[in-house]
């Protein structure tokens, strides 16, 4: 049976987490392997797209130039950080949806939103692959707030006219602030774990460039699109849970 590109993109996020060390319950000695035991977290957020302002796009076939205003998404995400070797260094697996999100056409049957009778749902999911690095850890602010800059690969529908492929890898750069709101709670209550993320995401390749016909015959990019994008939103933890001795 055929699976769907969405599809095999969990798929393979879930081998890859399964295929890691299992979590402990507390992790408190340290780390003696590349890969240590990981974190998992669930994330709701809002997800606000042209933090600068949206690109110039010119309508087609009436010619009328507009600028796309930026877009409020609701979006969920499982992430699992992997501790490494090297102190405050981490990798992680993230697979994250848009579920709000609309687009243009379908991109399966090329049937547009205006051939339809209204918005389409873009409901494709998006794999990151990377790794982050701690430059403020708890220690250094009193157990209130992290920042932690990231590099890595996204894995995401496709958004430039030269590509053949319905998903391709996007150069991903961003910065993610915790504020840990509930540290005060005991180490072993499930809320000290909770977060509040604010997150700036740059996409650094991959996204319609000035020229570009995105969707074709419906509007062309008078300038690069706007790859800035600021998150904001929860964290949960999944595991490992601590509990009370």
């Amino acid at each position: 049976m055929r699976r769907s590109v969405p599809t095999l993109i969990l798929d393979a996020a879930l081998a890859v987490v399964a295929a890691l060390p299992a979590p402990t319950a507390a992790q408190t000695a340290p780390c003696h392997t590349i890969l240590c035991a990981p974190s998992l977290q669930f994330w709701t957020a809002l997800n606000h797209s042209h933090l600068f302002g949206g690109p110039r796009v010119q309508t087609l076939p009436g010619g009328q130039v507009q600028t796309l205003d930026p877009a409020n998404n609701l979006q969920l995400e499982f992430l699992a950080l992997v501790p490494t070797y090297v102190r405050e260094l981490s990798a992680y697996v993230s697979v994250s949806w848009l579920p709000s999100a609309t687009s243009a056409a379908n991109p399966f049957t090329e049937y547009t939103a205006s051939v339809l009778g209204g918005p389409v749902r873009a409901q494709g999911l998006s794999l990151g692959l990377g790794v982050t690095y701690n430059v403020l850890t708890p220690k250094m602010t009193g157990g209130w707030f992290t920042l932690a800059p990231y590099v890595g690969d996204l894995f995401s529908p496709a958004a430039r006219p030269t590509d053949q492929s319905s998903y391709t890898h996007k150069l991903d750069l961003g910065l993610v602030g915790t504020v840990h709101a509930f540290s005060w709670e005991p180490a072993y209550a499930y809320a000290h774990g909770i977060g509040v993320i604010l997150q700036y995401d740059y996409r650094a390749t991959g996204l319609p460039s000035k020229g570009d016909e995105v969707p074709a015959g419906e509007r062309v990019f008078l300038t690069d699109a706007r790859p800035s994008t600021f998150i904001a939103g929860l964290s949960f933890p999944i595991a490992p849970l601590h509990v009370k001795p």
